[in-house]
């Protein structure tokens, strides 16, 4: 066993030892696997042993006002790395106390009193492994509103690019597919790769907010409006001939498993579904490629999302999967081949596994496991890879995994990408996007009363009028 150096940047709790200097934490002088932001956490906490650091505080610390992403998700993730590494548990914690609603505190004992992180020689922490969390309430970007100029957020472009790119291109180049106002989300391109089907939440009835079901044409403006029921989200899926598609609709009492005649008509409902959770990566569906089952999540009794097969044919009659031992399923995927149906698996709360299930009654097979928040599974045009998202740092970024083997890698993408779709050809993928929109707003300041008014509306920054 290493003996602990005697280190004023070095705090010891327990049969822990943070390392301020390297960045570093040690049990029993053993290193422990935790950097980046969960680190810093951790370090915050112990600088204020004893005391409450608000969620304000650590996010002032650690997420900069221009990065733009869903800080609940990235605390809660990080704070349950911090538990992980600690063996620490929320409900009889030793370490690390959850304050509902205000923030945590360190309960702990010291040894020695801890530095301030200013005077700390670390170097900056950098993670680059793949990432840590899942399962938070989303919420909405809440911005100041001025008397002169008001910031409004713009959700989600979705954008499509060339599957295939040149050798020794680094970097592949997203072209904007959509760029309303509002958020546009949940793609899934049609059989033939011409068009895609989204949801959209910019063009609500009056009264009335959240999503419907749009179609648009690769290289088209024009927009196709499918459902007049906004929901709070929608998840779509192309029948193998395009000329119809399911979506999973999350709208109260209206949840469920629904078609619409791609072309446009009236919508059908095939089944209802019970949802608990607001994440939206768990409304996904999936058709299988020779029409028959369409693979979605439900709710039943235990109140855990398990999937099922609901038959084209029997409307009534669901199949359950024969998946491996899971808290939770979520994000089924059907082969192009129809022959596998990748998901993912949740044993823990911190932890996603990948599996490939053999059709139609194989046994299912664990690609890997993944430390990571996952938001959508595609497959690649000759099933022997899946594109994926995952949370990572500060932004959704989008890797691929290969079946056989299970080594993983980054696609060379910037930005934030989410919920990926891989056309049938293989020669295309779209993604949702988040990005930021700031608009200019004038206001009649001898009328007060009267509406604000925005002269010109856009989808992007706009600033110091």
């Amino acid at each position: 066993m290493l003996e602990p150096v005697p280190n004023s940047q070095v705090v010891r709790f327990g049969r822990f030892e943070v390392d301020l200097r390297l960045g570093e934490l040690r049990k029993n002088g053993i290193r422990v696997k935790l950097t980046g932001q969960p680190f810093q956490i951790l370090v915050i906490l112990l600088e204020h042993s004893g005391d409450l650091v608000t969620r304000e505080q650590l996010q002032q610390r650690l997420w900069s006002s221009d990065t733009f992403v869903d800080f609940d998700r990235g605390l809660n993730a990080a704070i349950n790395r911090v538990r992980e590494a600690l063996g620490d548990s929320a409900e009889n914690p030793r370490f690390v106390e959850t304050l509902p609603r205000r923030g945590y505190r360190f309960i702990g004992k010291l040894e020695s009193p801890v530095p301030s992180v200013k005077e700390a020689a670390a170097e900056p922490f950098v993670t680059v492994e793949p990432d840590r969390g899942w399962r938070s309430r989303q919420k909405w970007w809440k911005i100041p509103a001025g008397a002169l100029a008001i910031a409004l957020i713009a959700f989600a472009t979705v954008v499509g690019y060339r599957w295939r790119r040149p050798q020794g291109q680094e970097t592949l180049t997203p072209v904007p597919f959509t760029a309303l106002r509002g958020q546009e989300t949940a793609p899934a391109f049609s059989p033939d790769g011409s068009r895609i089907a989204f949801a959209w939440n910019g063009d609500p009835a009056p009264g009335t907010k959240g999503f419907d079901l749009y179609v648009k044409a690769i290289g088209s403006e024009t927009l196709l409006r499918l459902t007049r029921h906004p929901s709070e989200w929608i998840s779509p899926a192309w029948s193998p001939d395009g000329t119809q598609i399911a979506f999973h609709r999350r709208a109260g009492a209206d949840t469920g498993i629904y078609v619409v005649p791609a072309l446009g008509g009236p919508e059908r409902k095939l089944r209802s579904t019970r949802m608990l959770r607001t994440w939206e990566a768990m409304s996904m569906i999936s058709w299988s490629p020779d029409g028959r089952w369409i693979a979605f999540n439900n709710v039943p009794s235990d109140e855990h999302a398990m999937m099922s097969l609901l038959s084209t044919e029997e409307l009534e009659t669901d199949r359950p999967l024969n998946g491996a031992n899971c808290l939770e399923q979520s994000q089924p995927a059907f082969s192009h081949g129809g022959e596998y149906l990748a998901y993912w698996c949740f044993r823990t709360e911190g932890e996603a596994w990948l599996y490939s299930l053999p059709l139609p009654d194989g046994k299912p097979k664990m690609i890997g496991p993944f430390r990571a928040w996952p938001q959508g599974l595609t497959w690649s045009a000759d099933d022997e890879k899946l594109i994926y998202s995952h949370w990572n740092t500060s932004s959704f970024q989008l890797g691929e995994v290969t079946v056989a083997t299970g080594s993983v890698k980054r696609l060379p993408l910037e930005g934030s990408a989410q919920l990926p779709t891989v056309s049938p050809k293989g020669d295309k993928l779209a993604y949702s996007s988040v990005s930021l929109s700031t608009n200019i707003w004038r206001r009649d300041l001898l009328h007060p009363d009267a509406q604000a008014v925005e002269p010109i509306p856009s989808s992007r920054r706009q600033s110091d009028a």
